[in-house]
């Protein structure tokens, strides 16, 4: 299954009018300008949840809170010219669309996209709906995304459970893939103004595979048996869920509805517990405009 949010909005999205700069490149010529507009967002996944039909298991996903910690973006022409951003910020994305600092008066081309998802820093802003206590903590724990929310089966009788947890990810997102057409990167207009998203999926980490978006289911009944009696999920909980030995939420072995076993699959990774593939999980989840992927590099 593959989830795309804001895929037909990003197919809709026209290119908005800018003003044209020019300036001078020698013997009297000019190379026209544009600007970029940078936003980030979690879409309908951090803002609306999930809803149960899109579960393999039955489940529904509602946030909220969904801290992201990022900055540094980059845009690289094709002569390796280099222009970034110094802005690192937290932001809870269930909230709202974030705007970002872009980039204005860029020679009009194609560039390459990259960007960082980190820990937040001395330097690092936090937005209107981030708390300076979650700024602390993530700062000292070393999260970059941190998460709040409840699940519930569609059969009411299993009751309501909650989660909440931080994951440390530390990665360059590199080689962005547009999500409006598919090509490397984005093209800043002449003239005008490109818009660049970074959007958050977060439904990577109910994922049941890694190293493909092919195939992918959505669960979360391996998430819920790992709550403790007042049906809290931490991750501390999902560290005592081992992936060769999945249990339900009955205590046997964790089975889908046909009654055949629930097989998380983590491909290249050597990973151990449902809390490393989680946090694996979601490394790579955010994208460029929607669903164009981008490369996980180390920081």
């Amino acid at each position: 299954m593959s989830i795309r949010r804001n895929q037909a909005r990003w197919k809709r999205l026209p290119l908005l009018l800018g003003t044209l700069g020019l300036a001078a490149t020698g013997c009297g010529e000019t190379a026209a300008r544009g600007d970029v507009r940078l936003t980030l967002s979690g879409g309908d996944g951090t803002q609306r949840g999930y809803a149960d039909h899109l579960f393999q298991d039955s489940w529904s996903v509602q946030f909220s809170k969904y801290l992201v910690s990022v900055g540094d973006f980059t845009l690289t022409s094709a002569a390796g010219d280099v222009h970034a951003s110094p802005e690192h910020v937290l932001v809870d994305v269930q909230k709202e669309d974030v705007p970002l600092s872009g980039l204005t008066g860029l020679e009009a081309g194609r560039y390459g996209v990259a960007f960082r998802v980190s820990p937040p820093e001395a330097r690092t802003v936090a937005g209107d709906a981030v708390s300076a206590d979650d700024l602390a903590m993530m700062r000292e724990r070393g999260f970059s995304y941190f998460v709040e929310g409840h699940a519930q089966h569609r059969d009411p009788a299993r009751g309501l459970y909650t989660f909440r947890m931080g994951f440390p990810v530390n990665a360059r997102m590199v080689d962005c893939i547009n999500g409006v057409d598919g090509t490397q990167g984005l093209v800043v207009p002449e003239g005008s103004v490109a818009e660049a998203e970074i959007t958050i999926h977060a439904e990577h980490m109910f994922y049941d595979r890694l190293g493909t978006h092919r195939g992918v289911q959505l669960r979360f009944e391996a998430i819920a048996a790992t709550a403790d009696a007042n049906h809290a999920i931490t991750p501390e909980g999902l560290a005592s869920q081992d992936l060769l030995d999945l249990h339900g939420l009955d205590g046997g072995e964790l089975r889908d509805a046909q009654g055949q076993p629930v097989v998380y699959q983590p491909g290249a990774y050597d990973l151990r517990t449902l809390q490393a593939f989680v946090t694996q999980s979601i490394v790579d989840q955010a994208h460029l405009n929607g669903g164009g992927v981008c490369t996980a590099a180390a920081p």
